[in-house]
């Protein structure tokens, strides 16, 4: 089958988060099961053409957007083995030093820069002769190709047999804009209304994605269905129950290359399901690097942004209470975000030095490092459409203690003590009452050595590659080629 896979962001070219990941590691599954793919992104200015051998192909490329048009050009390489990587340059959108925003105050012409990326990438196809059995959106950046097709394409016989397809990362960004953007997109007024773009007087980019779209899909199952309810669907959940035929769920994937216990290479001791004596190190040696005491006490571990989706507030909360009721316990945490938790949490730190530990940014090594080194991995998230880390955690035998929604109750089964069946532990209600109740009985566990040994072995027994994940796009594809022909 022949792939466009059209995204904002992809590993290792350029990265602000998970939708990074997930553009590298489904379109090099996708090549490794025989199929085209052709992945586009613009051509930021942290990605550089040398390192990456970048080549500049065809001609240059007129992009219409407003009045007029706008001249880019197209650069080429296999840097992924078995995906054609192409990128969009324009110097005025996308040579900047941060892809949305800079220091975290959002680009005034973002709405201009990713319509001009959108219309960029269905020219640059139309020029370099692919013929896309399937074009790949992602997230609102890219959703304006599933309108752009409908309307500008619809004659184009490059796009004759091409169905588009819209993945949706996370529903609480949305690509919301003025009325003032309608003249870039060049499309009739009579498409400002609620059944189309229009949202609350404001265009909405991944609202014309989810209705112009073949397919829609989101990355698990259980968000899916979350996203048409009020409570997830931010405001979107009546457009998502009209176009619920052709929503589906698919759970992301682990590349257990990178996130392996028996050979990673980032944490101090390798270890297996047979052999599980270098996690015991693993902890020692994450114990000593945040400066705690050294002891058998169970420790639980955070990797997370400090944001409100996240539900740390819900979690320094809980750990208040813990830890002046619980002697026994430590808990780290790796991350960055809003100011006021990370002043609570070095408060809490101050007050039990010895059991708590911080690290503010990012650290890949000691992200691995916790993983391995933690006996238990807390997610309290409000929201999670697919999540990674407790799919992570799962590998490295660290058992997930989450709140029951999106990919987190996908992913996780709870404990049960007397079936001995499950791999962690979930609770329903994201308040601190509920969550200290299931880190108590986590802890309880814990001092039953034969029954932690068991839920270990259920943990790391867990697989969810992106062979499986795949399988399950390949499917779709098809499908919607059929539904279309």
């Amino acid at each position: 089958m022949n792939i466009a896979f059209i995204t904002s962001e992809a590993y290792p070219f350029a990265k602000t988060g998970g939708l990074a990941d997930y553009s590298y590691s489904l379109p090099k599954a996708l090549a490794k099961r025989g199929h085209t793919v052709h992945l586009f992104l613009p051509r930021y200015y942290c990605i550089d053409k040398y390192r990456f051998q970048c080549t500049l192909i065809g001609k240059p490329l007129a992009v219409p957007i407003g009045s007029g048009i706008r001249w880019a050009g197209i650069y080429y390489t296999d840097y992924i083995e078995g995906v054609h990587t192409y990128f969009i340059e324009h110097d005025d959108y996308y040579g900047r030093d941060g892809l949305y925003d800079n220091n975290g105050i959002s680009y005034h012409d973002n709405a201009e820069r990713f319509i001009y990326f959108c219309r960029g990438c269905l020219e640059a196809l139309i020029q370099l002769e692919i013929a896309p059995e399937i074009i790949h959106c992602n997230d609102w950046q890219t959703a304006l190709i599933a309108l752009f097709l409908k309307i500008h394409y619809k004659d184009n016989a490059n796009f004759n047999n091409t169905r588009s397809l819209l993945t949706i990362h996370n529903v609480g960004y949305q690509g919301v804009f003025g009325k003032e953007v309608l003249h870039l997109l060049q499309i009739p007024d009579t498409l400002y209304n609620p059944s189309n773009i229009e949202f609350y007087n404001n265009v909405n980019f991944l609202k014309a994605g989810i209705v112009y779209a073949d397919c829609i899909t989101t990355v698990s199952k259980k968000y899916a269905r979350e996203i048409q309810e009020n409570e997830y669907g931010y405001d979107l959940s009546e457009i998502f129950k009209a176009h619920s035929n052709k929503l589906f769920g698919i759970l992301n994937g682990v590349d257990y290359e990178h996130w392996n216990p028996e050979k990673d290479e980032l944490i101090p001791y390798n270890y297996s399901i047979n052999k599980l004596s270098g996690k015991s190190k693993c902890k020692k040696a994450l114990q000593e690097f945040y400066a705690l005491k050294k002891n058998n006490f169970p420790v639980i571990g955070c990797i997370s942004r400090l944001t409100y989706q996240k539900g740390i507030d819900i979690l320094i909360n809980t750990l208040d209470w813990l830890f002046f009721d619980e002697q026994e316990v430590q808990f780290v945490i790796l991350g960055s975000g809003e100011q006021w938790l990370i002043d609570r949490f070095e408060s809490l730190r101050a007050m039990f030095p010895d059991r708590i530990g911080v690290w503010w940014g990012y650290n890949e090594k000691l992200a691995h490092l916790i993983e391995a080194g933690s006996d238990f991995f807390v997610m309290p998230s409000r929201y999670e459409p697919s999540g990674l880390n407790q799919m992570y955690s799962l590998a490295y035998g660290t058992i997930p203690i989450v709140r029951a929604t999106g990919g987190l109750d996908d992913s996780i089964e709870q404990f049960d003590e007397k079936l001995k069946t499950g791999n962690g532990f979930k609770y329903i209600n994201n308040d601190s009452a509920e969550l200290y109740t299931i880190i108590r009985y986590a802890l309880r566990v814990y001092k039953n050595k034969l029954m932690m040994k068991k839920l270990i072995e259920n943990a790391m027994f867990f697989r969810r590659s992106w062979d499986d994940a795949v399988k399950e796009y390949e499917e779709l594809y098809t499908n919607i080629k059929k539904s279309n022909e």
